[in-house]
């Protein structure tokens, strides 16, 4: 019987998930994990090669909060090309909720078809998102925030563009770590109201080339009762703190 070509390999993640659990769990500031070559090699190329540009027409939201959040983002998969659709469901379906709940210890998670906030992420020149804790309660779901993935499709990135992830400690006073946005790596972290991160340095990169991301954000019903805060949109250093 033939096995169903997911976006990953299902046998890879489950390696990694006994290999990484630890180091996951125990990551400083708060959890979080890098993998490279995250998605099949070929999955990744086609993903790259039909990513929608600023301008083509998918009815992009754009963000234009200077100083804060600007961006373009799309959750309307009905208009995603075909790869990237499918690659997202494979992203919500069974066997990489698994592979979550194995690697970070969160059982009964849930994924997002909505696709709240998340879906095709696309910086361009100039843009960027200032240092935030995500948004804590999906109302749609009635449920926590608890996961954020990022599978990044950025071939061309070079040092000094700008545009890495940045993960601040959980007082918003501190950078800690620097991840670059390479071609087909993911980086996977904990989604509680103090987890602060962002992109806040103007993507400097030519004009043609943008920086481009699968968001997929998971859930659960509840959560431990020391991260329970009322819920709140997105919060923003400088702003809200």
């Amino acid at each position: 019987m033939h096995e169903p070509d997911y976006a990953y390999d299902p046998a890879r993640l489950a390696a990694i998930a006994q290999a990484h659990a630890d180091g996951f769990r125990n990551a400083d500031p708060y959890p979080h994990l890098v993998m490279d070559g995250f998605l099949r090699p070929e999955v990744a190329a086609r993903l790259e090669q039909v990513f929608p540009g600023p301008e083509d027409a998918l009815a992009w939201d754009r963000f234009g909060a200077e100083g804060f959040e600007v961006k373009l983002g799309s959750a309307n998969e009905e208009a995603f090309p075909g790869p990237l659709r499918q690659a997202i469901h494979d992203l919500n379906a069974g066997p990489f909720i698994r592979f979550l709940e194995a690697l970070t210890g969160i059982d009964h998670l849930l994924p997002d078809p909505h696709l709240r906030g998340g879906g095709l992420h696309l910086s361009r020149q100039g843009d960027h998102l200032g240092i935030h804790a995500d948004f804590n309660w999906h109302e749609g779901l009635q449920a926590h925030r608890r996961l954020n993935l990022l599978v990044y499709l950025n071939p061309a990135w070079q040092p000094g563009w700008g545009g890495e992830l940045e993960l601040w400690d959980t007082g918003a006073r501190a950078l800690c770590h620097r991840i670059a946005p390479l071609f087909n790596r993911a980086v996977l972290f904990a989604t509680r109201s103090d987890t602060f991160h962002g992109h806040p340095a103007p993507w400097a990169a030519p004009p043609d080339v943008h920086r481009r991301s699968i968001a997929m954000y998971y859930y659960t019903t509840d959560r431990p009762a020391h991260e329970q805060r009322p819920a709140h949109n997105t919060l923003y250093k400088g702003y809200h703190l």
